[in-house]
């Protein structure tokens, strides 16, 4: 069961950063364990990740700036959310 709820702000965990890789030109999250790739989908949301939004309200500004579903999108945002927590990349509140 992911920690990852509507109500949970996340954040970058310490150590963390969004950079874009300077030969590929995407972007990417760097830490101290390593470095990972991010979509299009998963900047836009870890790009929100600021640990005062909470996971809805950053939900809601992505639907309405994509004009996507907001239940489908929900989904889709704690799923990668969680994935992101699982590797300790970012930390929730």
């Amino acid at each position: 069961m992911s920690s990852i709820s509507p109500q949970s702000r996340p954040a970058l965990a310490p150590g963390a950063r969004i950079q874009t890789d300077r030969v590929a030109g995407q972007p990417v999250l760097l830490s101290p364990e390593g470095i990972q790739e991010l979509n299009f989908s998963a900047h836009a949301i870890i790009a929100r990740c600021d640990g005062k939004q909470t996971v809805e309200e950053i939900t809601v500004a992505l639907a309405e700036e994509y004009e996507a579903p907001l239940d489908e999108l929900r989904e889709d945002v704690i799923t990668c959310l969680a994935e992101l927590h699982e590797k300790k990349l970012i930390v929730v509140s």
